[in-house]
């Protein structure tokens, strides 16, 4: 498996910049995990201590190099502070395919952040970095989640019933939405009165979905 590099120059769009976790962000980041809707829909400890900052960005280290995973920093374009994280958490180089994560801090929610960083990554994902395809697994009541999912051309492929069990309710298992985007859905959004055409008028559904 190849080594995994954040693409330089860092992805940039909209006032949002994606790139490589550094040293300094451990503060940034042990903060931004303190937050409820953070613990509730991701899988990062609780409690959650800088130990654990630093030791994820050390084990992130080791799986680019392994050509494992790949996580950025979701960061201000003007300032370079971080206001969330997105990457690939885990990757298939046979079939070509990869989950994406991410979250953002509370402040910055709303404002379209992790619609515009999902974009980024996955549109880079299925293009440079050689993936046929983009998943996503967002547990069940993760509401904003599916609107960015949605927002960015993914589409709800099927729902994984009691998948997972629920860090803030005990024992109560919740399902999980899948969602996927291939390259050939890529492809189509580049190029969409070509394929109304050739569809006799017919816009693909994950362009509609893009537009709303």
């Amino acid at each position: 498996m190849p080594s995994l590099r954040t693409p330089s120059p860092p992805l940039s769009s909209g006032g949002v910049m994606l790139r490589a976790l550094r040293g300094p962000d451990v503060p940034a980041i042990t903060e931004a995990c303190q937050d409820p809707d953070i613990q509730r829909w991701t899988r990062v400890p609780m409690p959650y201590r800088e130990s654990d900052a630093r030791g994820w960005i050390a084990a992130m280290r080791s799986r680019e190099n392994a050509g494992e995973a790949l996580e950025m920093a979701i960061a201000d374009a003007d300032s370079g502070l971080l206001i969330g994280a997105i990457g690939v958490v885990q990757l298939n180089w046979r079939h070509r395919w990869g989950e994406i994560g991410f979250w953002v801090t509370p402040e910055v929610r709303g404002a379209g952040v992790a619609t515009t960083a999902l974009r980024m990554l996955s549109r880079w994902v299925l293009g440079p970095l050689g993936l046929e395809r983009a998943e996503l697994r967002i547990w069940e009541g993760n509401a904003a989640a599916r609107m960015a999912a949605e927002k960015t051309g993914f589409v709800h492929e099927g729902t994984l019933r009691g998948a997972v069990i629920d860090r803030m309710g005990g024992e109560h298992r919740r399902d999980v939405d899948v969602y996927g985007l291939l390259r050939v859905d890529v492809a189509a959004e580049r190029a969409p009165e070509r394929r109304a055409e050739l569809g006799g008028g017919r816009v693909p559904t994950g362009l509609v979905r893009d537009r709303r």
